[in-house]
């Protein structure tokens, strides 16, 4: 622990998805002492036990990162993907518990910590694409919605694009849609020197229809380089992302409000592109006074600052200059758009 910093009351932030576990630690002042990542898990599908062995591996290290030991945590928040249904947040608490020593720990959707590396409001929005999608509302009086499976396959983050794009990429050779570039992207990418060898590798091969979701931050260059097929598949998975989001936004009564909406996941962070300018003026013609605004931090620092508004911690502005600071030693700020009501 660097000199200075006590450790004693700090907060434990996790952050599990499917492509990595992360964890961090920040004392009472904002300062993030500590962080490991380690690969993901989707405790779904590849158990509970692996779930919590990485979890536990990305804590051990961070703490030792920070000079730190389990005793000295007063609160830990952890944002877990496949918390979707109900029981789902007592099961996976009940499995932390058993490693956490009885210390209070929050268990949520991993989406709902992402928003919290945007925002303090505690009413407000987060869409949160990248491998997937995922959207949360936090609604007055303490209200909650996390979307999930709400979203169709085709609205799946990046895998909902790349799957589209490759069926443009189809019709395109069939002469519905226009030459695009996407088609030398997706023969490059595998290999194949016709379309037809990559359709056939498309509908037969689980591997390849998997790994193709790569390739989303590539159509979204694309489109940004003027591909009027590429800039239609983002424009429809714009469109369709947006209409779930505001529908959402009103069936909990928040269309009208003054609230920030944070947007978030890989496909959305980053550089300025297309795809996040075209969502944020989508979202803004429905949701007229809503601020929407790229996270600041990774999920894992939101997860922190979650754990410490739990606790009613003060996050004045000299706190948040020393998340900002310390984070970015960790590497752990995003380059996020900068966001305009439009």
């Amino acid at each position: 622990m660097r000199e200075g910093h006590s450790g004693k009351g700090s907060i434990l932030g996790i952050d599990q998805g499917s492509s990595n576990t992360r964890a961090a630690v920040m004392d009472t002042g904002g300062n993030v002492l500590g962080y490991h990542r380690t690969d993901g898990c989707y405790f779904t599908v590849d158990g509970i036990e692996n779930a919590v062995r990485l979890i536990m591996e990305a804590v051990g290290a961070a703490l030792d990162g920070a000079s730190l030991d389990i005793g000295d945590i007063d609160i830990i928040a952890a944002g877990i993907n496949g918390v979707d249904w109900d029981g789902s947040e007592e099961y996976v608490r009940g499995e932390l518990d058993k490693h956490f020593q009885g210390k209070e720990t929050i268990v949520c959707n991993d989406c709902e910590i992402a928003y919290f590396g945007g925002s303090l409001n505690p009413v407000g929005a987060v869409l949160c694409a990248g491998t997937g999608i995922n959207a949360a509302f936090f609604a007055p009086g303490g209200r909650k919605f996390v979307m999930g499976d709400y979203f169709k396959a085709a609205l799946q983050g990046g895998t909902g694009i790349t799957n589209t794009a490759i069926e443009a990429v189809f019709e395109s050779d069939l002469g519905v849609l226009p030459k695009t570039r996407l088609t030398k992207l997706f023969l490059d990418f595998s290999g194949k020197s016709s379309i037809p060898e990559l359709l056939e590798t498309y509908v037969i091969s689980e591997v390849f229809s998997k790994e193709i979701k790569s390739l989303a931050p590539k159509i979204i260059e694309i489109a940004d380089d003027g591909d009027e097929v590429a800039k239609g598949v983002l424009s429809a998975f714009s469109d369709g992302v947006c209409s779930c989001f505001i529908a959402a936004m009103k069936k909990m009564g928040m269309l009208g409000l003054d609230c920030d909406i944070v947007l978030a996941g890989s496909i959305l962070m980053g550089r300025e592109n297309g795809l996040t300018a075209m969502i944020a003026e989508n979202l803004i013609k429905s949701a007229k006074n809503a601020n929407v605004k790229g996270a600041a931090f990774e999920p894992a620092v939101g997860a922190c600052i979650l754990g410490a508004m739990k606790k009613a911690m003060v996050f004045d502005a000299r706190a948040m200059e020393n998340v900002a600071a310390s984070a970015e030693r960790f590497g752990l700020t995003r380059l996020s758009p900068s966001m305009k009501k439009v």
